[in-house]
């Protein structure tokens, strides 16, 4: 979405929530999500997803925020980061979850970019193949916020 129709629309949710309603915003953080290999709390690999190429998209997402916040739309309660994980037993169920998860997306990757994919995650396929009992985990750092219409 282009960063105007993100201001439109957080225009739109302040025209709902008014006058008592709060906005829960939760998106990924402009940072590199990563791929890890934990077994026992014990990290055997962990790499940052080279795939990761939705920083722009990530950018307008917190400018359309910071915008409607400094246009006085909205008050800016509280902010927090944490990491979303999705767990897996295999890099084929991981995939698999990606695969169904951006079954509608209609951008394809790059073929660079998919091909390190795929070489990041031979990478975790050995780890994972030497430690039993290991799991995969796919960590998006995110923020979310809480915002409530301001006047």
């Amino acid at each position: 979405m282009e960063p105007e129709g993100m201001v439109h629309a957080l225009d739109e949710v302040h025209r709902l929530t008014r006058p008592a309603g709060t906005l829960i915003e939760v998106h990924p953080a402009v940072e590199f999500p990563f791929v890890e290999v934990r077994s026992n709390e014990e990290l055997l690999f962990s790499e940052h997803d080279p795939g990761y190429d939705y920083e722009d998209d990530l950018r307008d997402a917190e400018a359309a925020i910071a915008t409607v916040v400094g246009r006085g739309v909205f008050v800016l309660e509280k902010s927090r980061r944490f990491e979303m994980r999705t767990h897996a037993s295999s890099v084929k169920e991981l995939r698999d979850h990606w695969a169904v998860y951006g079954a509608y997306d209609p951008v394809e990757k790059e073929e660079t970019l998919a091909r390190r994919r795929d070489e990041m995650y031979a990478r975790a396929h050995e780890v994972l193949e030497r430690s039993p009992g290991a799991e995969l985990v796919y960590v998006e750092p995110a923020t979310m916020s809480r915002l409530t219409p301001a006047g």
